[in-house]
């Protein structure tokens, strides 16, 4: 019997960047079978229609990977029902204040525990941090759209990872181990 794949899913750029850095890490992940790479829109409509397609064949889990404006990786705690931009997608929407699964729950919670996570990617020499919840754009929507889709059945989280080096930014291998910490978080939770 064959094994069920586990997603790794980033972003493809967007704001009229040649490169986004969640996509240039998960890229880097050493091939290993049973692992699907799969890259996702920065765009809402376009997320709506991708992210289920992420649970067929059913995975034995999903990590997500985004960039954001941090020194460190956040583990996210939280996704909320809502998309909330003044600016565009890569389809040039600007949704405001638009809930993203009418009649769902305010908030979802990512499959692990991002306290414990942040504190074991620290141990291993990586600033990481746990984070309330992941903001209002397009990775906020994506988890979302991921923990409804999986509806508890599926083990999903989210990592933002510092969308630049810096003079004080995380090193992509520390960025790349963050990433296959974070997988191994879910599968033996």
């Amino acid at each position: 019997m064959p094994v069920a794949p586990f997603v790794v899913a980033a972003f493809e750029p967007f704001a009229g960047r040649a490169r986004n850095r969640s996509w240039e890490v998960v890229r880097r992940l050493p091939a290993r079978r049973g692992v699907r790479i799969v890259q996702l829109p920065v765009d809402f409509a376009r997320l709506q229609d991708v992210i289920p397609r992420l649970m067929h064949p059913r995975p034995r889990g999903i990590v997500i990977v985004g960039e954001a404006p941090t020194d460190r990786v956040a583990v996210e705690q939280l996704a909320l029902n809502i998309i909330d931009t003044d600016r565009p997608d890569n389809a040039g929407a600007r949704p405001q204040a638009k809930t993203i699964v009418p009649r769902g729950p305010l908030a979802l919670r990512a499959s692990w525990d991002a306290r414990a996570l942040a504190a074991a990617l620290t141990a291993d020499g990586t600033r990481a941090a746990a984070s309330f919840h992941a903001g209002t754009f397009a990775c906020n929507a994506a988890l979302y759209l991921a923990l409804h889709e999986a509806a508890g059945r599926v083990p999903v989280g989210f990592l933002h990872v510092p969308y630049r080096r810096g003079a004080n930014g995380v090193r992509m291998d520390a960025l790349v181990r963050a990433v296959e910490a974070a997988v191994g978080a879910l599968l033996v939770r």
